[in-house]
């Protein structure tokens, strides 16, 4: 069993645009494996051997976090196909500067989403802002999980630091108990900072995913924290369809040849955070 935690697609009507527009901030340096779409995504976890897919929209207007809890919904409940409703594990999202936030997080937990996915880039925050703790108070007192973007993004490059391995612990230091339902995405966020930098994480009790760019794999960085980090804190990640999930697969299994190590990676750390 392989549960990818953090893969993306788009509805088909804005798929094109938003894979284009993506693609152009990316300074075209990044070229996605599909088309963005819901049915490109089902044939490539197929194809890669991949059981379940956590998927993870970002709302970058409050507007928008309604529409992605009833795209969620619909996923779920069979409405865009029964092999979507078996393969995909829809997550919602929601603005941390929206008024209604609150609103919008209890409507998620309500209607049975497992969590949110944010990114602090494309939605305007910085994780250590005194500001937004309310927001993840109420994410940890609704029992949902939160993955994030961390660390550098290619498409901010002149961009401060608003999510890295520091800014996460003070997060996490002033919201106590979200820890072990908080997801470092990329490796806790480590690329754009000091080596040794995501271990100061390993206190908070967050979790970290696996998402690493394929053009950084061989980071001394990377595979330090990919070998060393405990099994119980990592969850599989690929950041689909900006990595191929079989490549990254194999990544993985090399650097944690242990069998219940990679059992615990690839589903059973995840089926934990899912149950919550």
């Amino acid at each position: 069993m392989i549960i990818d935690f953090h893969t993306h697609n788009f509805p088909d009507s804005i798929a094109q645009r938003a894979i284009a527009t993506m693609v152009e901030k990316l300074r075209h340096e990044f070229v996605p494996f599909g088309d963005g779409t819901l049915a490109c995504q089902l044939a490539a976890a197929k194809s890669d051997g991949i059981d379940r897919c956590v998927m993870c929209p970002v709302a970058t207007k409050p507007a928008q976090a309604d529409v992605i809890l009833r795209t969620a919904r619909a996923i779920r409940d069979g409405e865009l196909g029964e092999e979507a409703a078996r393969v995909i594990i829809p997550l919602a999202s929601a603005c941390p500067a929206d008024p209604d936030c609150k609103v919008r997080l209890k409507a998620i937990a309500d209607a049975g989403i497992k969590g949110i996915k944010l990114h602090p880039y494309y939605q305007g925050f910085r994780l250590d802002d005194p500001a937004v703790f309310p927001f993840f108070s109420a994410v940890r007192d609704l029992g949902l999980v939160v993955i994030v973007h961390c660390g550098y993004d290619h498409g901010f490059p002149d961009g401060p630091m608003t999510c890295g391995p520091r800014e996460i612990a003070r997060l996490l230091s002033a919201v106590p108990g979200l820890g072990p339902r908080f997801v470092a995405a990329h490796l806790g966020g480590h690329l754009g900072n000091p080596p040794g930098a995501t271990d100061r994480l390993l206190e908070t009790g967050c979790l970290i995913d696996t998402a690493c760019l394929e053009m950084l794999q061989d980071d001394p960085e990377a595979i330090r924290i990919m070998e060393s980090w405990p099994t119980e804190r990592v969850v599989f990640g690929t950041d689909y369809p900006w990595n191929r999930q079989r490549p990254l697969v194999e990544w993985v299994k090399s650097h944690r040849p242990d069998p219940a190590a990679q059992e615990a990676i690839f589903h059973l750390n995840a089926e934990r955070l899912l149950a919550r």
